[in-house]
C-alpha cells in the first residue's frame, strides 16, 4: 500500500523545473487503484535537449502552461509522462520511474511477462502500468491522477541526463538511491552533493 499523505497542489509545479524534479522523488503517483511512487525524474527547460528547442510546436505547453500533462510519442510507439513547471519560462519534468505501490496485478496484466521491478521502470512502462495514453496530453496534473507528498523524503541521487545525445553534461537526473526500480541498472549508491536549489 502507498504510504503517502497530503495531496501536491498546482503551485508546487511553479517552481523552479529542477527543484520539482528532485522534490518529486518520493511521490507517489495514483490512477485509480493503481500507484506508483515515483523513484526517478528527469528536468527540461531550455536546454538543446529539451522539446522546447526540438519540438516547439509539439512542446508549446512548456512554455506557456505549469501543472499540466504533456504525453508525448517517441520512436513513433512509445508514450512518455511529463508535467510542465514553471511560472513565466518553458519547463518539464519527465518522470522516469515508478516503484509498484498499488494495484499489483492490474500493472501485471497491463504488462504481461515482466518482472514486478520491470512493470514501471521506464518513462514507457509506467505509461502502460497506469493505463495512460495519448489523450492525457494537456489535461490538468490532478485531472484523473492523485500526487501526493511522502512521509519520508528518500535520499536523492542526482546525474546526468541518458538516453539522449544533447546537453548529456546537464546534472538534471534525478534517483531514489535506495529504489531497485530506477531504470537503466538503478541509481549510484553514493549520492552525488547537491547543489543549491534552482541551481546548475
Amino acid at each position: 500500500m502507498s504510504t503517502s499523505t497530503a495531496p501536491i497542489d498546482a503551485g508546487f509545479f511553479a517552481r523552479d523545473t529542477r527543484d520539482v524534479a528532485r522534490d518529486l522523488i518520493g511521490v507517489t503517483l495514483r490512477r485509480g487503484d493503481v500507484a506508483g511512487v515515483i523513484v526517478e525524474t528527469e528536468a527540461y527547460r531550455d536546454d538543446p535537449a529539451s522539446h522546447w528547442v526540438t519540438r516547439p510546436r509539439t512542446a508549446r505547453c512548456m512554455g506557456e502552461t505549469f501543472a499540466r500533462l504533456y504525453v508525448y510519442r517517441i520512436y513513433g510507439v512509445h508514450l512518455c509522462l511529463n508535467v510542465t513547471t514553471e511560472r513565466g519560462r518553458p519547463g518539464a519534468v519527465l518522470i522516469r520511474a515508478l516503484a509498484p505501490a498499488d494495484g499489483l496485478d492490474v500493472m501485471r496484466a497491463r504488462r504481461p511477462g515482466r518482472r514486478d521491478r520491470e512493470l514501471a521502470g521506464g518513462p514507457a512502462r509506467l505509461v502502460v502500468a497506469l493505463g495512460l495514453d495519448a489523450s492525457w496530453n494537456g489535461r490538468r496534473f490532478d485531472d484523473g491522477l492523485v500526487w501526493t507528498t511522502p512521509r519520508a523524503k528518500p535520499s536523492v541521487a542526482r546525474g546526468p541526463h541518458i538516453g539522449i545525445s544533447r546537453a548529456t553534461e546537464l546534472p538534471w537526473r534525478f534517483m531514489d538511491v535506495a529504489s531497485p526500480h530506477v531504470s537503466r541498472g538503478g541509481a549510484p549508491r553514493r549520492a552525488r552533493p547537491q547543489a543549491a536549489r534552482g541551481s546548475a
